[in-house]
């Protein structure tokens, strides 16, 4: 009888299927292709890069630069794995000073498109030309061609249709391409970077040597002015950079950019320095612009703990999080990002048009309102009492709940069934509790009403409305207001034009990334007018990039609904709150905001008699 022997279960894979795999832990999406790219760029000393996209990158990327350049040999080994010219043995991991290292890039790249490769080395004669499809080199040639390198990428992933599926729309690819690029702007200004789609420019960021100029080019004028400088430095590293003062923050941290040794990194330690350095100052659920910069001993950081460099490790993390958080601090209680503070003195504050009329509104100067200005010493003094009490809280640990949208935070079911247990029937206004609840009576007891929240959702109700082609009441601006947007956002609004028309902004399109508002919603204030659309765009971003598209789009006219609701402190006339209560009713959920918070809170005739000990 023959003896079964066990069936060998296990195999060395070949190099072609090897490298298809390493190509799915470094190469995600065309950003990844242009990181990888730029990269590459960067290390061979270029002064000039240029990205060119077709389709996203789905179909083209082509990275043009004027470095080194490369020799027939050179190109031919940059396909192969592991072929590196920026380390030669395992101790050199231990000070990493480029960009690149691993040799796995181009392999995994070319692995999964295909390649070509015109360079020329530096004081070469001639270049050469080389052709690859799924890793195999095709063509080799000889050409004419200046220094530098060049290398187009068509159709990825169209080995791998898997992978290919899981792309997005070519708007959603080149927003993270547009992103990508624009952070390496900013973290070498002493390059000129380009980026464009089709026959578009998208960004453009010419190579001054000052950090603030590229920042302008990415983030836009409007935002680059109201950022100030940061500076700290320490025998092994140096912290520099740029923050926005607290009054200019975003829903998100899309504006919060950090970089280590000219690396785009994402660090919890380094964003959590900066929230507790602004810790106090803002508002829950906002976050400041930032763009920091972190130069420290190559030993001291381990950038090969991810596979695509996105992370890094530093072998002291406190060491990092107190440079940071030490410099933010230090330039905002210098004031040098603090905005100038003013309070007028006896206002009369004119009622709140809940219901909006067709006619402009009047455009006043602040400088015709009796004011005060506090000076830097003042604001230093108050910032310095609010920190103070923040520490006596809790100095060091984390609360739950602090910071988490409104719409992530638990309410109790046991709020909404008690307020739908009171029928909504004979409203009669009261009055006003703090400038914050209406007090109204009903036949079936007393209702207490969040102004800000019952506004939020008749808003919300009026904003789905239109959306159904109703069109919402517009105002239109004596004085139309310039928005200086990013590229990524510029390309946003470009796209999503008609959605932010139908929600009652009216744009026009004002020479490269620059918008002119002209009209805004009826139902928002004027100042309000500009941050209220800001906050719209950067949803829009996160839209772009969303899964749940629904949802997202919804959340968008939550945002632009909270802010131009009336707020908590507002007051109030007799008149304006009957109507916000007459319109509160006229929707179809009068009991929640679109955040899920109760607008009503109420005790039944029953209630209040038992409290009194009458029943």
């Amino acid at each position: 009888m023959q003896e079964n022997k066990p069936q060998n279960r296990i195999a060395l894979l070949d190099e072609h299927t090897a490298n298809r795999i390493a190509a799915g832990e470094v190469i995600e999406r065309p950003a990844s292709v242009v990181k990888e790219l730029i990269e590459n760029s960067i290390d061979s000393g270029a002064t000039t890069i240029s990205v060119a996209l077709e389709e996203g990158g789905k179909e083209l990327i082509r990275v043009t630069d004027n470095g080194r350049g490369m020799s027939r040999e050179d190109a031919v080994l940059s396909l192969q794995r592991h072929a590196t010219s920026k380390i030669r043995g395992a101790d050199d991991l231990d000070a990493i000073a480029t960009l690149g290292f691993r040799g796995e890039a181009l392999p995994s790249i070319a692995s999964v498109s295909m390649v070509e490769i015109v360079t020329t080395f530096e004081n070469s004669l001639d270049g050469v030309r080389l052709e690859a499809e799924a890793g195999t080199i095709t063509n080799l040639e000889s050409v004419g061609a200046p220094q530098g390198t060049t290398i187009t990428i068509r159709k990825l992933f169209f080995n791998t249709p898997a992978r290919l599926k899981f792309l997005k729309t070519a708007q959603t690819e080149l927003n993270h391409i547009t992103e990508l690029t624009g952070r390496f702007a900013m973290a070498y200004p002493s390059i000129h970077f380009r980026l464009t789609h089709g026959s578009r420019e998208v960004l453009s960021s010419p190579a001054t040597g000052k950090a603030l100029n590229s920042i302008t080019q990415v983030l836009g004028k409007d935002t680059a002015k109201q950022l100030a400088a940061i500076s700290f430095e320490t025998p092994a590293m140096r912290v520099a950079g740029y923050i926005s003062n607290p009054s200019l923050t975003r829903i998100n941290r899309s504006s919060q950019v950090f970089f280590v040794n000219g690396r785009p990194v994402r660090s919890r330690t380094m964003t959590h320095a900066v929230d507790q350095a602004y810790r106090g100052l803002l508002q829950p659920g906002r976050y400041p612009v930032v763009v920091i910069f972190v130069d420290v001993q190559p030993e001291l950081v381990d950038v090969n703990v991810h596979p695509s460099k996105a992370e890094v490790k530093f072998s002291s993390e406190q060491e990092i999080h107190s440079a940071i958080h030490r410099a933010v601090n230090s330039a905002l209680m210098a004031g040098a990002a603090a905005p100038t503070i003013t309070q007028d003195i006896h206002r009369n504050t004119p009622p709140l048009r809940l219901t909006p009329d067709a006619s402009p509104r009047p455009v006043i100067k602040q400088d015709i309102l009796p004011h005060t200005t506090t000076d830097i010493a003042a604001f230093q003094e108050a910032l310095a009492e609010r920190r103070e009490k923040a520490i006596e809280s809790d100095p060091f640990v984390w609360q739950q709940g602090a910071g988490v949208p409104v719409e992530d935070s638990p309410v109790p079911e046991a709020d909404f069934d008690a307020t739908r247990t009171v029928a909504l029937q004979g409203i009669r206004v009261i009055g006003q509790a703090r400038n914050t609840y209406i007090l109204a009576q009903c036949d079936d007891g007393v209702l207490i009403i969040d102004q800000h929240v019952a506004h939020e959702r008749v808003l919300f109700d009026r904003m789905l409305a239109s959306g159904e082609g109703k069109p919402p009441d517009i105002q239109g601006l004596v004085i139309p207001v310039t928005l200086s947007l990013s590229a990524k956002e510029s390309a946003i609004v470009e796209k999503r034009l008609d959605q932010l028309k139908q929600s009652g902004f009216q744009l026009e399109a004002f020479g490269r990334d620059t918008y002119v508002m002209r009209g805004a919603p009826a139902s928002i204030k004027i100042g309000d007018a500009e941050a209220v659309l800001r906050d719209m765009i950067a949803e829009l971003v996160d839209l772009s990039v969303a899964k749940h598209l629904l949802v997202r789009a919804e959340q968008v006219l939550i945002t632009a609904c909270c802010k131009m609701a009336v707020k908590a402190g507002d007051p109030l006339s007799m008149e304006e709150m009957n109507q916000l209560i007459q319109d509160l009713l006229n929707c179809k959920n009068p009991f929640t905001c679109p955040h899920g918070r109760p607008i009503i809170v109420s005790l039944s005739n029953w209630e209040l008699d038992r409290k009194f000990r009458r029943a």
